[in-house]
C-alpha cells in the first residue's frame, strides 16, 4: 500500500486501487494517523484535531464512526472473520495506523534528505544537490492541500514544510559551491520573493547576484531583508549576513565563483573550526550555508 501526503492526500493498495476516503473528516483523520504512522493517536487528540476547542457532546461516538468507515476504505474486502488485523488498529485509548517501510512518501523523502545532508558533510556537493533535488521532486503540491486541518495537523505540516524549505536552501547552497549561480538565480529570486525573511535564501541570492556582476542588486537584497526584520520582528540580520554584506562592499576576492577545476571546500571568512554532524539541518558559519 502507498500513502501520499506530500501534496493531495492519496492512498493506493498493492493492486493500484485507490483507497482514499472522500468524506472530509475521514480524510482529516487519516492524515493525522499517517503523520503519526505506527504510533498511537489518542481519541482525545483526534477530537482536538477535528473540533479544536469546541467538540460536541457526541464527539467520541463520532470518532468511533469515522474509524469504522476509514477501516472499510483502507481494508475493503480484506476485513472479516479470521483475517489478519487491518491497517487501522485499536489500542488502549486510541488508534494506530500500521505503515510498512517505504509506504509513506514522507518517510522516503526524509530518508533522501538525511542521506543528502550526510553527503554535504562529506563535501560531495554535486551528489548532494542531486539527492536533494530528487527529494524535492517528490512533492506534488502543498502538503495535504485538499484536507481540512485542525491544530495538530497544522503544527505537523508547519514542521515538515519548514524542513522542506531548509532542504531547498541546502541544495541551492550546494549549487553555489559548484559555481552554478547563473542557473539558480531565477529560482532564488522567486523563493526570496515568497520567503523574504529566510536568511539562508537571502544570503544565497546575494551571492548569486554578486557573482553575476550585480553588486548593487545584491546589496539591495540585504537592505530589504534588514528592513523587513526590523519592521516585522524588531530584529536585525545575523552576524553571518552582516559579514557577507561587509565583504561585498569591500569586494572581497573570496566571494568570487569557485574555479572550474575544483570547488572550494569552505567559503568561511571567519575563524576555521571543526564542525560535528548535527541532527538538524546542516549549516556552517560561512557565506554559503548548506
Amino acid at each position: 500500500m502507498e500513502f501520499r501526503v506530500l501534496g493531495p492526500l492519496s492512498v493506493c493498495d498493492d493492486e493500484g486501487r485507490h483507497r482514499t476516503p472522500t468524506a472530509p473528516k475521514q480524510r482529516q483523520l487519516l492524515s493525522l494517523l499517517a503523520l503519526n504512522a505506527n504510533h498511537v493517536v489518542s481519541v482525545g487528540q483526534i477530537v482536538e484535531e477535528i473540533w479544536e476547542y469546541r467538540p460536541p457532546s457526541s464527539a467520541v461516538a463520532a470518532v468511533h464512526t469515522y474509524v469504522m468507515q476509514l477501516r472499510r476504505s483502507l481494508d475493503g474486502a480484506r476485513r472479516g472473520p479470521g483475517r489478519s488485523p487491518g491497517r487501522l488498529q485499536t489500542r488502549e485509548q486510541g488508534y494506530v495506523l500500521k505503515v510498512n517501510a517505504g509506504e509513506l512518501d514522507l518517510d522516503r523523502c526524509e530518508q533522501r534528505m538525511r542521506a543528502a545532508r550526510a553527503t554535504l558533510e562529506a563535501g560531495g556537493y554535486a551528489e548532494a544537490a542531486e539527492q536533494l533535488r530528487a527529494a524535492q521532486m517528490m512533492w506534488t503540491g502543498p502538503m495535504l492541500v485538499d484536507v481540512p486541518t485542525g491544530p495538530l495537523l497544522r503544527a505537523a505540516i508547519e514542521v515538515v514544510e519548514r524542513d522542506r524549505l531548509d532542504a531547498v536552501a541546502q541544495r541551492l547552497g550546494a549549487e553555489l559551491r559548484l559555481g552554478r549561480h547563473h542557473e539558480i538565480l531565477g529560482e532564488l529570486t522567486a523563493l526570496v520573493h515568497q520567503y523574504g525573511t529566510h536568511e539562508d535564501l537571502v544570503a544565497h541570492l546575494m551571492l548569486a547576484l554578486y557573482r553575476s556582476g550585480r553588486q548593487a542588486d545584491a546589496l539591495m537584497a540585504y537592505h530589504r531583508l534588514r528592513a523587513r526584520l526590523r519592521e516585522e520582528f524588531g530584529t536585525k540580520p545575523s552576524a553571518r549576513l552582516q559579514h557577507l554584506h561587509m565583504h561585498m562592499l569591500a569586494g572581497h576576492p573570496r566571494l568570487e565563483p569557485p574555479s572550474s577545476t575544483r570547488c572550494r571546500q569552505s567559503l568561511n571568512l571567519l575563524a576555521e573550526r571543526t564542525v560535528s554532524v548535527p541532527r538538524g539541518p546542516v549549516r556552517d558559519d560561512g557565506l554559503v550555508g548548506v
